[in-house]
């Protein structure tokens, strides 16, 4: 099992590497707005697009390599196979979320006199790692289910992500001043954080064991 980790972590070496400096920029850019919701949406989508990052080349990588084929010619369990995908890709979003988190709060340190910004909180960490693992919940399936009905999603969820900037550059003043989106933000975000977390955890569990009864019928 730890093998199998170790080995989908290495696979995306280059990735490692770009999830780090990008997560140091990205902690530094976001701690420099003074503009609390901007800065927040900086952190959000910085580490959630490494998230999506890690699943796109995971796919290619995995695709390119035949990884599949290979492990099955192994006396290696399918069910570890699944459940050490499911432990990298939870692994990262840890990664990922840690390395935004302790940029943005040491470069408020480091800066305290020059930049008055707002460093990401334990929250906004939760968040996304909520979100990641609703976002994992989904995808991995299709993983294993089809390699290529996975890289669809990809694609649709890459264009997404691309329009979702301009959409709230175009939209966020007007949604701002609104009342529904004042009623949201006066919610009390720490239980509902929490709530979702609490279903992504969920969900994460239940997709592990339906992925792994998708990859134990699954004929290489």
């Amino acid at each position: 099992m730890k093998q199998l980790v170790i080995k989908d972590i290495r696979l995306l070496k280059i990735i490692n590497l770009v999830i780090l400096c990008g997560g140091i920029l990205f902690g530094y850019i976001g701690m420099s707005i003074d503009h609390v919701y901007k800065s927040k949406l900086v952190y959000g989508f910085a580490m959630f697009i490494m998230v999506y990052m890690v699943s796109m080349f995971s796919t290619q990588y995995d695709v390119k390599g035949k990884t599949d084929m290979m492990l099955n010619s192994f006396p290696v369990d399918r069910y570890d196979i699944v459940k050490s995908k499911y432990i990298s890709m939870g692994l990262y979003i840890l990664f990922i979320t840690g390395v935004v988190f302790l940029s943005s709060n040491i470069s408020r340190i480091i800066f305290n006199t020059t930049i008055a910004g707002n460093p990401a909180t334990i929250w906004d960490v939760l968040f996304i790692f909520g979100l990641s693992l609703v976002f994992f919940s989904i995808y991995l399936p299709f993983h294993y289910y089809n390699v290529g009905k996975a890289q669809a999603f990809n694609q649709i969820f890459y264009i997404i992500l691309i329009l979702l900037p301009n959409v709230i550059r175009r939209f966020g003043k007007k949604v701002e001043n609104t009342e529904i989106f004042q009623g949201i933000i006066n919610m009390d975000w720490k239980i509902v954080i929490l709530m979702f977390v609490g279903v992504g955890v969920i969900m994460y569990l239940i997709s592990l064991q339906i992925s792994k009864n998708i990859y134990k019928g699954k004929e290489f």
